[in-house]
């Protein structure tokens, strides 16, 4: 036996228990080898499993994938739940409310990852160093202004009017100068990361890069990309039972 194996063996024997009955997970595949009788409110059955998808089994095989859940995955408890469900007419919200919680969970984190990579999209740290440098320019105009206007007030009042009008003078070519800088901010702000943002966008639904200049095969690929239908999917899973349930 392998190591992987072993350990392998020793994770679903601490999951399972000392219980007689053991059982392998087919995941759908139908190889279980055992008898393990539980009920469907047994906590290491996977509930996910149960109402829709497993997230672990969305991913799987991809860039994302996670590894493999924890918990319980048996086509006989899957079947046995949809026909409670269908036939019996019966509900089990808990188990819903445990699949929200989980969608609510890879959503989220799904969201603040598509809320970084547009955050990124929109200015490059050179770009960042150049807005910098100017508002650092604009800055210190402003603050020569302010020193420039209490000098101006203190000949006033020491009656050195001819020095007051110099530095009048003075102070209106600043505010000039200051007119210049504060169009460049506005140029340097507004223009900054338009030629990233013409090449690339986020994909609001599973966070991935896609370019523009792509060609619509790729681009097809992508949105038929097991990543992307897994978000998909989860998505509309998470809006339809939290609307289901009232969250």
């Amino acid at each position: 036996m392998t190591s992987a194996a072993a350990e392998q063996r020793k994770q679903i024997k601490q999951l399972m228990g000392n219980h007689e009955h053991r059982s392998r997970y087919d995941h759908g595949k139908g190889y279980n080898q055992g008898i393990y009788k539980t009920e469907l409110h047994d906590p290491r059955i996977c509930k996910s499993f149960l109402v829709g998808d497993c997230p672990y089994d969305l991913f799987a095989g991809t860039k994302q994938s996670i590894g493999r859940c924890p918990q319980i995955h048996l086509t006989k408890h899957k079947l046995k739940y949809e026909q409670d469900v269908r036939n019996e007419g019966k509900r089990y919200p808990e188990f819903e409310r445990e699949y929200l919680m989980v969608l609510s969970k890879f959503v989220s984190e799904c969201d603040r990852q598509v809320a970084i990579a547009m955050k990124k999209l929109e200015h490059t740290p050179e770009e960042r160093a150049r807005i910098q440098q100017i508002t650092s320019e604009l800055d210190n105009i402003d603050t020569k202004i302010g020193l420039m206007i209490q000098e101006i007030d203190v000949l006033i009042h020491g009656n050195e009017i001819a020095k007051a009008l110099i530095q009048t003078r003075n102070l209106e070519q600043l505010k000039q100068d200051r007119k210049i800088v504060a169009k460049k901010v506005r140029n340097i702000t507004e223009n900054v990361g338009q030629s990233a943002q013409q090449k690339l966008q986020v994909c609001e639904v599973c966070g991935a890069y896609l370019s523009r200049l792509d060609t619509d095969r790729r681009l097809a690929d992508h949105f038929l990309g097991k990543v992307h239908l897994g978000y998909v999917r989860m998505r509309e899973q998470y809006s339809y039972y939290k609307q289901r349930l009232g969250r």
